[in-house]
């Protein structure tokens, strides 16, 4: 699986140091929402993100990525670390059943 990582989670993070995840700050960071939707389709990405909009988008489009929200709420980096080392597995387990994963502090839920 490939990724697109939006600007609302840490670009440094290494656990995103890895070819799978293309950073939107790479890519262009004047990209709207829409822009990253768009490039989240056109190169069958999942978007990784902390931004509401996304999941708000993914419940009402009939064309849509592949998109994990996370709201985890201030997490220093080495909280977020954590969260990502003790569920990244059941994220993507969960990625084949799913386009919309919502991961909070207690749950990771499939949604649609």
């Amino acid at each position: 699986m490939k990724y697109i990582v939006d600007v609302n989670l840490p670009k440094k993070f290494s656990f995103f140091n890895n070819p799978n995840f293309k950073f939107v700050a790479d890519i262009d960071l004047t990209f709207s929402d829409s822009d990253i939707w768009n490039y989240a389709i056109e190169n069958k990405l999942i978007i990784l993100t902390k931004d509401s909009d996304f999941y708000h988008r993914s419940i009402l489009a009939k064309s849509r990525p592949k998109v994990v929200y996370f709201d985890l709420g201030n997490r220093t980096l080495r909280q977020l670390y954590e969260y990502f080392t003790d569920n990244w597995q059941t994220i993507e387990n969960s990625l084949a059943n799913t386009d919309l994963i919502v991961a909070t502090r207690n749950s990771i839920d499939e949604l649609i």
